[in-house]
């Protein structure tokens, strides 16, 4: 099978979910499929194929006029399609704008069909603009298959289906998977917690609630160390400064290098105060037998059983989120017990347990298209 994977961006550039995510499917599925990746050059990065090994990565020119750029964008995804040999049986589209609106625009004018993965809560959060509760629903009634990453997620999207779009509601119930993210699972999988430095991963976005981390972290005389890049850094590494927080902020961090951050950290704070997808800073840590900290909201509910294999804390609540931090650090075997259970409980997310589930999908509705 001749799989294209649509993402508006692609790594190394980037550090989000999706995007790495995309790449761990892309370098796994090459060996038994033909896959490419369709993706927007970075911003003053270079444009055309690009060298992987085991696949295909094109990146196509972006346009340099914002309100023009999503039709450019449309525009180049279907010449780029339209020219692949051989001929594609597959659009795997991460996130539903702009990579899902034009796999299904493709599916309708080359009979390719498309497969919409939704990769967070603000997808299908409906209620943010009408122009968004025309556009979203459609792209999922419309696309061949429609997959989320947890249980949660797929409720929660039919319920907004329901309340805003109900006359969509049963062509998307009909074909809407459940594929959580992979993870490799390392042998070193011991618990280390004499650190005393606490890690937040993520995009430097207020959704993200680095800056409670930062708040929390005001006179713990702990350092923090933070990973990740987005608009909010200097604002961040100011609110560190004023608040006299040691705070390393590595920016743009290989695989590799974060596997040394999660286990030189005593503990991996996510205060996110919006729903996630299913969020890999997480299960990264937690397969690494590292005490987790979130907050219960959409993905991070059904990774975290408060107590049992990481603390959960409100949103917004650095007095909590620092009760929490300081609680770990005060109680070395509960922060091993929370680790060990952590590992156990990401198990299932192991690629080659996810992977078939995925496949099996992907086979069937390229076949149910042809047939």
């Amino acid at each position: 099978m001749h799989i294209v994977i649509l993402i508006g961006r692609f790594p190394p550039g980037v550090l989000g979910g999706a995007e790495r995510q995309a790449e761990g499917w892309a370098e796994r599925l090459c060996d038994r499929h033909r896959v490419t990746v369709v993706t927007r050059q970075e911003p003053g990065g270079y444009a055309g194929p690009e060298p992987r090994p085991g696949y295909t990565l094109l990146r196509l020119r972006r346009s340099g006029i914002a309100l023009w750029r999503s039709y450019a964008d449309l525009r180049a995804i279907e010449r780029t399609v339209r020219g692949l040999e051989p001929r594609p049986d597959l659009l795997l589209c991460f996130q539903t704008f702009i990579s899902g609106f034009a796999g299904v625009s493709l599916q309708k004018r080359l009979g390719i069909p498309a497969v919409v993965w939704i990769r967070g809560e603000g997808e299908y959060r409906l209620e943010r603009s009408l122009r968004w509760r025309m556009i979203a629903p459609r792209v999922w009634a419309e696309a061949t298959g429609v997959l989320v990453q947890t249980e949660e997620a797929r409720e929660q999207l039919l319920s907004e289906i329901r309340r805003h779009r109900p006359a969509a509601l049963e062509r998307v119930a009909s074909h809407l998977g459940v594929v959580p993210n992979g993870i490799e699972m390392t042998p070193d999988g011991e618990s280390d917690v004499s650190s005393n430095r606490v890690l937040a991963v993520g995009r430097l976005v207020h959704e993200k609630g680095i800056d409670t981390v930062i708040d929390a972290m005001e006179g713990a005389g702990r350092p923090l160390t933070v990973a990740g890049v987005g608009p909010e850094r200097e604002q961040l590494q100011q609110r560190a400064l004023a608040r006299g927080v040691e705070a390393r902020f590595e920016g743009l961090v290989a695989a590799s290098r974060m596997r040394a951050l999660y286990r030189e950290s005593a503990c991996t704070v996510l205060a996110a105060r919006f729903g996630e997808g299913l969020p890999n800073a997480l299960i990264e840590a937690m397969s690494l037998a590292r005490p987790v900290i979130g907050t219960p909201v959409t993905g991070i509910r059904e990774l975290i059983q408060d107590g049992v294999n990481g603390l959960l804390v409100p949103p917004d609540d650095p007095r909590s989120l620092r009760a929490a931090i300081d609680r770990l650090a005060g109680d070395r075997a509960l922060a091993r017990r929370l680790g060990a259970e952590a590992r156990r409980s990401v198990e299932r997310f192991e690629w080659s347990r996810v992977r078939p589930r995925l496949e099996e999908m992907l086979e069937r509705w390229s076949s149910r298209e042809r047939a």
